[in-house]
C-alpha cells in the first residue's frame, strides 16, 4: 500500500475529536455470554425490556411494499402522530430517532462558532451534535439535585447564543425542570429544545406551550415507550415554518418503511402500549423502594423508565463487580458531574428483583 497521508483530508478539528461512546450492543451482550438475545437482561440503555405489541410482527411480516422506497415526506405517519399530540400533521417532522433529530435540528440553524446552551449531566447527543455541526457548547452543570441552573442559564444568553436544550425528565438522572423555568427560557425569544423522550413514563409535557412560543421544539421518540428502538424513529414537535426548513434538509427517505408501519401499528395499539407503560411505572416504584432502603446509597427520584442510583467508591466498584458477575448490564457513570454512579433501565419483575438480590447482597 503507497504511503499517503491521509489526516490532511479529514477536517482538523476531527482527528483529534473523541467519538460518543455508547454502551455495548445486544448483540456483543448475547455473543459474550453465549446466551440467546431475547434472555439477556440488558438494563444499560433505557430500551424497554418488553418489546412491541405483537401485532408489529405480524404486519412486518405480510407488509408487500419492501420493494418501493417510502412517502419522503411521511404524510401517513405524520397524521397519526398528530392525531396522537393532537396537532395539524404540518408541526410534525420524523427521524430516525432522536439523534438524527437533533443533529438535522443543529445542522439547519448553526453557523460556525454559533453557541448552544446545554445544563448537564445529561443526554451525550447534544454535545456531540454541537461539536460536529461546529457550533459551540456552554455547559451549565445542573445543581446538586440536578435541577438547572436557571439564573445561570439566563446570564449566559448572548447574541451568539442559536438554542437551549432542556432534557425533561433528564437523562441520566430522571428528574422533570420546572415549567416556569422553561417559560423563563423560552420567554428570551432564543430557539428552546425540550427533549421528552421519556414523556410517556412521566405524563408530563410543555405540549400546550407550543402554539404560543414559536421557538419551542419538542422531541419524543417510539425507542422506549413502544419497544422498538432498534428500528430507529422519533419526531420533532414544532412550529410549520421550522417544520418546512427541517423537511427541506433532511434525507429524502430518512425513515424506511418497516420504521414507519412499526410507528403506525405502535400508534393504532396504544391501549396495549399503554398497559406495558403502566406496568413499567409500577415496576419503576416498587425498585425504587427497594433500593433506598439501602442507606449507604443514595437514589432519586425518576420520571423515566430508569432509575439513577449513586454510591462510594468503595460500593460503586463493588456494584460494578457484582452486576457484571452477575450477567446484568447496566449504565456506569464516574464523573464529577455525576459522582459513582448508575443507571438501571426498569426491567421486569423478574429481572427487578435479581438487581435488588445483587444490590442487597453486597
Amino acid at each position: 500500500m503507497k504511503n499517503i497521508n491521509l489526516t490532511r483530508f479529514i477536517r482538523s478539528d476531527l482527528v483529534q475529536y473523541e467519538e460518543y461512546k455508547a454502551v455495548p450492543s445486544a448483540y456483543d451482550i448475547s455473543e459474550q455470554n453465549q446466551v440467546a438475545i431475547e434472555k439477556i437482561d440488558k438494563l444499560d440503555a433505557n430500551e424497554s425490556v418488553f418489546g412491541p405489541t405483537k401485532n408489529l410482527y405480524k404486519a412486518l411480516a405480510t407488509y408487500k411494499g419492501y420493494r418501493f422506497y417510502p412517502d419522503p415526506e411521511y404524510k401517513r405517519l405524520r397524521r397519526a402522530i398528530g392525531k396522537y399530540v393532537e396537532m395539524p400533521d404540518n408541526f410534525i417532522a420524523v427521524g430516525s430517532g432522536g439523534d438524527e433529530l437533533i443533529d438535522l435540528l443543529l445542522r439547519l440553524i448553526l453557523e460556525p462558532k454559533d453557541q448552544v446552551i446545554n445544563s448537564p449531566p445529561t443526554f451525550g447527543s447534544y454535545s456531540t451534535s454541537t461539536f460536529l455541526n461546529r457550533g459551540v457548547l456552554i455547559n451549565i452543570p445542573r445543581i446538586k439535585d440536578f435541577s438547572i441552573e436557571i439564573e445561570k442559564i439566563l446570564n449566559a444568553i448572548n447574541d451568539k447564543v442559536k438554542l437551549i436544550i432542556v432534557c425533561n425528565p433528564n437523562n441520566p438522572t430522571g428528574n422533570l425542570t420546572n415549567i416556569n423555568y422553561i417559560i423563563k427560557i423560552l420567554d428570551t425569544q432564543k430557539l428552546v429544545l425540550i427533549d421528552e423522550a421519556y414523556f410517556e413514563f412521566s405524563g408530563k409535557t410543555v405540549l400546550p406551550l407550543i402554539k404560543k412560543y414559536p421557538n419551542l421544539i419538542i422531541l419524543r421518540s417510539f425507542s422506549k415507550w413502544a419497544g422498538i428502538a432498534g428500528l430507529r424513529l422519533g419526531y420533532l414537535v414544532a412550529s410549520p415554518y421550522l417544520i418546512r426548513q427541517i423537511m427541506k434538509i433532511k434525507s429524502p427517505y430518512n425513515i424506511n418503511v418497516a420504521a414507519e408501519l412499526a410507528g403506525l401499528v405502535a400508534l393504532e395499539d396504544y391501549k396495549y402500549q399503554e398497559r406495558i407503560i403502566n406496568e413499567i411505572i409500577i415496576e419503576r416504584n416498587t425498585l425504587y423502594k427497594g433500593i433506598k432502603k439501602n442507606s449507604k446509597l443514595i437514589i432519586y427520584p425518576s420520571c423515566g423508565n430508569f432509575l439513577f442510583v449513586q454510591s462510594n467508591e468503595t460500593l460503586f466498584l463493588k456494584l460494578k463487580k457484582g452486576f457484571q458477575q452477575n450477567k446484568i448490564a447496566v449504565r456506569y457513570y464516574d464523573s464529577a458531574l455525576t459522582g459513582k454512579a448508575l443507571r438501571i433501565t426498569v426491567g421486569t419483575s423478574t429481572q427487578n428483583n435479581r438487581v435488588l438480590e445483587i444490590i442487597n447482597n453486597i
